[in-house]
């Protein structure tokens, strides 16, 4: 496997997690700490060290810090923009099985 195919896996395989993207999308537009982002997605503080090092071992996401306090960001908002792609992509591919889903839904919301 050539080195790009494998950024690219390795890539793939660190935003395929729902922990590391709702990161992600906590952090589109601003800076925000470790706890912030704890107390944000209820998660242990172990579990977001975790995720956040991943992410900023990755380059997807960067730290700074203040007053002894790591500030996270996104470094490319391209990230953000893949994402959202990636979204409308699964939407497409999957919109029946969803329909079926709101319609089960809305059965039961009625009941």
């Amino acid at each position: 496997m050539s080195d790009f195919k494998r950024y690219t896996v390795e890539f793939l395989k660190v935003i395929a997690d729902s922990t590391r993207l709702e990161i992600l999308n906590f952090l589109k537009g601003t800076e925000k700490s470790s706890s912030d982002i704890q107390e944000e997605l209820d998660r242990s503080q172990s579990t977001i060290s975790k995720h956040l090092n991943m992410l900023v071992d990755n380059n997807l996401i960067a730290f700074e810090k203040k007053d002894n306090i790591k500030y996270y960001k996104i470094r490319n908002a391209d990230i953000l923009n893949l994402i959202n792609r990636i979204n409308s992509v699964v939407l497409d591919i999957n919109k029946e099985k969803l329909k079926d889903i709101q319609d089960v839904d809305i059965r039961e919301t009625l009941s």
